[in-house]
């Protein structure tokens, strides 16, 4: 599981915003994909994630969208996610960086908030009649060798439904 930004480019930081020397788009703005893999249609959803099964916030219910294939499940925020000086990212964790490097990823640089799960991180899901939640287990930060436990909600339904389609649930 990858939790971070990414840039215009496509290239991938992560919640320390350090760079990840990877890209999830190539120079064209084509997606970066393994042997094999398609993405499916991208679909426009709300997401907001959890830590731990006490649930402490961790995104904010953020718009944006949602794109999959049969191995991972990647979510990028929207342009519109409401960004101010208490609350620079749709992440509720601190960000080490300077108000001048989060203004530079979020305004010039076409940055967005990214989730990227892989299905093998997927331990269960959820369905509602408003969405569906993804129980995740991947390791977290400053947890060497430990597995954490998230909770990545999807709405409304129906785009919840087809966002994870292609994951074969």
């Amino acid at each position: 599981m990858h939790l971070g930004f990414v840039d215009g480019q496509g290239r991938v930081y992560d919640l320390t915003f350090r760079t990840t020397k990877r890209r999830i788009r190539d120079a064209g703005g084509e997606w970066t994909l393994e042997p094999g893999e398609a993405v499916g249609a991208s679909v426009a959803v709300w997401a907001e994630m959890f830590l731990g099964d006490e649930q402490r916030p961790l995104l904010r219910a953020t718009p944006g969208t949602a794109f999959a294939t049969d191995r991972r499940l990647l979510f990028l925020a929207g342009d519109a996610v409401e960004r101010t000086p208490d609350a620079p990212t749709a992440f509720r964790v601190t960000i080490q960086a300077s108000g001048a490097a989060l203004d530079h990823l979020f305004r010039k640089a076409g940055g967005r908030e990214v989730v990227e799960v892989r299905k093998t991180d997927v331990k269960d899901h959820l369905e509602t009649d408003d969405g569906i939640t993804l129980r995740i287990e991947a390791p977290w930060l400053g947890k060497a060798g430990e597995l954490a436990t998230f909770l990545l909600g999807l709405r409304p339904a129906s785009a919840a439904h087809q966002a994870v389609a292609p994951l074969g649930l």
